[in-house]
């Protein structure tokens, strides 16, 4: 964990005259709907005292009103830490709000007070402003009289995961990568600091706060708009274990969907569909394990994702939208509050579970959504009224599976793959350095294709960087190899099993081979290539010492 002394981050940041106040928001690139469609978001009659919210605004919260509103926060509220866990590309600060009774900073500290923890991430794309401006909305109660919740948990607020975006108003950070498709590999300082958040405090909820489009997609593809305020989703990844998922449904999405029934909100399954428009297929959240509601599940925690009705409409309906995701933040903390025993004795469960599954059982290597037929609810842009249209549809809540294989005990890397080694360590794997050398029954990956693609998101966007990857597929056979001193192995036998698969089982597209992490053999006529990584078929014979990394 990056931690830093946020006062005197905060001046520096003050002191920036430079550095413009206000985001980059154009205002005049936004879409005005007819006043028909506009009159059926009525704002919610409350108070939302955030800076976006102060008389005479029409644009958004900037980075320096964000880290003067946190500061101020932090210097009255008794319960609060706040911590810097890193920097964005262009310098910006990501801070995380710490919450608990006591007050404690470090995950070690949380720990010890035996509350779930429940981790709000904002802001992971910088054009969907209402999930970080309701993070600092409910960091405010927290601070006053909502303190009275941390009697029953802890709760963790990351309020703009992605600043540079948030001051550019756009979706991706500033080498536009897309932060949210980078919790597996933590490509980009961002995706680090988020990573840090995961590995130290080990949340056992987490809420995931985004905007959808309104109108572009959908219009041109089913002449509607979108119509519910909200789009809702929990994990849905391969190996995911089933208890986690039945958590998620009947002690968080159902009270979820009641709690923003009672305030007037709508809501549905999230979706999404592609810029390309002649493909008409829409499909529910994917089921790969790089986005921050995936690779949480994987963590073994309860994780939801909630999108707004927001981009591209600028400040249409922003206390609508807001309120919506604040409805949504005291839900999440009410579930756990109420289920706080049960919470706990389910992080218990599927991280011993998941440690003695090593060397049981199948790993699903490549699973795909169920095809079916779906019927939208969108809104007609001219009069306003009800549009149904059925469509082509692909559901995250049956993953089919593609390809599978035995589970290992481990993996063995050799020592010139430490770049490897480290991501995992970064995640919070634990990663062990062979001590001497040790003949070894492995099974080697033989490559059978190899070739560039183009990264397959429910989105394909194509403005979108960092989507090139190298599609890998291969055959697994038995092997004996020579294990030198130095070589890592990773072994299965921990909480982070599923993180650790989804990293290295090479035939998808969010792996750690397959985005050129691990050094890839060259593809030549009549050269047969081997990835250089092995399945551990059987208990490690060989004596290793933790890898603390170099």
């Amino acid at each position: 964990m990056v931690a830093s002394n946020f006062r005197l981050a905060l001046a520096i940041v003050l002191a920036g005259a430079a550095v413009p106040t206000q985001a980059l928001y154009d205002p005049a690139r936004e879409y005005v709907e007819a006043g028909v469609v506009a009159a059926r978001y009525p704002e919610p009659s409350v108070v939302i005292s955030t800076p976006a919210f102060r008389p005479g605004r029409d644009d958004f919260t900037s980075q320096d009103e964000m880290m003067a509103f946190v500061g101020d926060l932090e210097a009255h509220a008794h319960d609060l830490r706040v911590r810097i866990i890193g920097r964005s590309q262009e310098g910006r600060a990501i801070p995380l709000l710490v919450f608990a009774a006591p007050a404690a900073g470090t995950g070690t500290d949380i720990a010890k007070n035996g509350k779930p923890t429940v981790l709000i991430i904002g802001q992971q794309h910088g054009n969907e402003p209402a999930g970080g401006e309701a993070a600092l909305a409910l960091a405010a109660e927290l601070a006053g009289e909502g303190a009275r919740r941390l009697a029953h948990v802890n709760v963790l607020i990351v309020p703009r995961a992605n600043p540079d975006g948030a001051h550019h108003f756009v979706r991706a950070t500033a080498n536009g990568v897309d932060v949210n498709r980078d919790h597996l590999l933590e490509a980009t300082p961002e995706g680090r600091a988020l990573g840090r958040v995961f590995a130290e405090y080990q949340p056992d909820v987490v809420l995931d706060c985004h905007e959808f489009g309104v109108k572009l997609r959908w219009f041109e593809k089913f002449g509607g708009l979108q119509r519910h305020d909200a789009l809702i989703q929990y994990a849905t990844v391969s190996n995911l274990p089933p208890a986690l998922t039945d958590a998620a449904e009947k002690l968080f999405r159902v009270p979820l969907a009641a709690a923003l029934a009672r305030e007037g909100l709508s809501q549905s399954w999230y979706y999404a569909s592609s810029y390309n428009m002649a493909d008409r297929v829409v499909s529910m959240g994917g089921v790969v394990p790089d986005t921050g509601r995936n690779i949480a599940g994987l963590r073994n925690a309860v994780s939801f994702l909630i999108e707004t009705r927001g981009v591209g409409i600028g400040r249409a309906h922003y206390k609508r939208r807001v309120y919506t995701h604040l409805v949504a933040m005291h839900s999440m903390l009410d579930s756990a509050a109420a289920n706080a025993e049960a919470l706990r004795t389910l992080g218990r469960t599927l991280r011993h579970d998941v440690s003695a599954a090593a060397g049981h059982g199948d790993l699903i290597v490549l699973g795909a959504s169920t095809p079916g037929r779906h019927v939208l609810d969108l809104l007609d842009p001219e009069t306003g009224a009800d549009k149904s249209v059925e469509v082509d549809w692909r559901s995250a809540l049956e993953i089919q599976v593609r390809q599978k294989r035995a589970r290992p005990f481990g993996y063995l890397l050799p020592a010139t793959e430490a770049n490897a080694a480290r991501r995992l360590a970064q995640l919070g794997v634990t990663v062990l350095r062979l001590t001497d050398d040790a003949p070894l029954a492995v099974e080697r990956y033989r490559v059978t294709r190899a070739e560039e693609a183009k990264k397959e998101d429910v989105r394909r966007n194509d403005e979108d960087a960092g989507g090139s990857v190298v599609q890998i597929a291969t055959v697994s056979e038995p092997a004996r190899v020579d294990a030198h001193a130095g070589d890592f192995y990773v072994p299965l036998d921990q909480p982070l099993g599923n993180v650790i698969a989804a990293a290295l089982e090479p035939d998808t597209q969010s792996s750690y081979a397959a985005n050129r992490v691990l050094n890839l053999p060259a593809i030549e006529p009549g050269y047969t290539p081997y990835l250089p990584l092995y399945r551990v078929p059987s208990e490690f014979p060989a004596r290793m010492t933790v890898w603390e990394g170099d």
